[in-house]
């Protein structure tokens, strides 16, 4: 019954898009225990653009842990509603990630990644990120974990309203904080800093809360909300500061 679900949302994912993840959160949920566990999340959204109304969300993030090797996987899918004209239009957006993690020693890990991506609300045709780097747990307690992570990104982008080709080698360095209250309230937030090498003046700043308060042993409650900036967006009807908030139920398995 399980890969039947996380087969569905796969299916729904792959057709449609986010934007940067909050690999972070995506940790916490799926723990560090051996083995294969995951998530899946149904959320309903509010914000966006300044055209976007609402939409709603599914997702299926999994990892497997083998000895100091870790294998992540997240499948997002979405259903948005933007006024277009004197009708309201219905878009479709989505990505894959990717990620390959190895611990190195008690505080510090390697990681490579991959995303793909396609969100029309946003006017991104299709876009490939391809990147790795080290992370280093700067603060490990039972109740805060602090982690730095300074990534190097070579990105394609296609422009849905061009059609444009871009090809740019990006940093893309992240602050995350994880805290555990009264164990078991979770609140993660990370920061992307994701400037073009050698073009300081193009760059991205995503920030993205998560909170999350148990319903049942595997039933949680979760809202989240996000602040991007990007200095040169795809679409010339596309504002520099994008904001949201989601809120909706995840389940772990």
């Amino acid at each position: 019954m399980r890969r039947i679900l996380l087969l569905i949302l796969t299916i729904l994912a792959t057709g449609l898009h986010a934007q940067v993840v909050n690999v972070e959160a995506m940790r916490g949920l799926t723990g560090n225990e051996p083995g294969t566990h995951g998530v899946l999340d149904g959320s309903f959204y509010f914000g966006g653009t300044q055209a976007m109304l609402l939409r709603l969300s599914t997702s299926a993030n999994f990892r497997k842990t083998v000895g100091k090797e870790s294998y992540y996987g997240i499948f997002n899918g979405n259903l948005s509603t933007r006024v277009g004209g004197d009708a309201i239009l219905f878009e479709q957006n989505g990505f894959v990630h990717g990620r390959y993690n190895i611990e190195l020693d008690d505080r510090w890990t390697g990681e490579l990644f991959f995303q793909w991506q396609s969100n029309k609300p946003m006017r991104i045709a299709q876009r490939f990120n391809y990147g790795g780097g080290p992370r280093f747990q700067a603060i490990n307690t039972k109740s805060v974990n602090f982690f730095l992570s300074p990534l190097v990104m070579y990105e394609l982008d296609i422009e849905s309203v061009t059609g444009v080709f871009e090809s740019v080698l990006r940093m893309s360095t992240y602050m995350s904080l994880d805290l555990l209250l009264k164990e078991k309230y979770r609140w993660n937030t990370i920061a992307y800093y994701q400037p073009q090498i050698l073009e300081w003046d193009d760059v991205r700043v995503v920030i993205n809360s998560r909170f999350s308060t148990p319903i049942s042993p595997r039933l949680n409650l979760t809202v989240s909300g996000n602040l991007n900036y990007d200095a040169y967006p795809a679409g010339t009807d596309v504002p520099n500061f994008t904001y949201g908030v989601n809120s909706g139920i995840s389940w772990r398995f």
